[in-house]
């Protein structure tokens, strides 16, 4: 049995050194946010995460094609700063400067909004100062 356990857990650590090898990692910044995210794609895993001082977001997903949107990284994404809120990430893909992103909510698991829509920019390097906004710190109204 130990044999059979240490056999399989090589085969996963040869998979996931060869998935590794394959990781494109792109920084893409959501135009008119602080959010600069970190992502990786492994096909057709894609997952990632936010600046820190931008509310440290993080997520994963897949690479797929959604009917009347063409091909996309969905990701689910969870963040501290929005406790019992699923937000789920659409990115237009291949990534490419003037791609469009959108991001839906639930709170609830029976209904999905969407939130906020926009554009990125793929990165080159430094990615400069940003605006104080998050698109993963979504303002929820005042329960009276």
């Amino acid at each position: 049995m130990r044999i059979v356990m240490a056999l399989a857990l090589m085969a996963l650590v040869a998979a996931t050194g060869t998935a590794s090898a394959k990781t494109k990692t792109t920084m893409i910044s959501l135009d008119g946010d602080c959010d600069v995210l970190t992502v990786n794609v492994a096909k057709p895993q894609v997952y990632g995460t936010d600046l820190a001082q931008c509310g440290g977001a993080y997520g994963a997903g897949l690479i797929g094609s959604v009917k009347g949107s063409g091909d996309s990284a969905i990701v689910g994404v969870q963040s501290a700063e929005e406790p019992g809120v699923q937000l789920v990430f659409q990115l237009q893909y291949p990534f490419k400067t003037g791609g469009a992103w959108t991001l839906y909510e639930t709170t609830d698991g029976t209904s999905m909004t969407e939130l906020e829509n926009g554009t990125y920019t793929v990165e080159n390097g430094a990615i400069g100062n940003r605006p104080a906004h998050s698109v993963f710190a979504v303002a929820k109204p005042q329960q009276h």
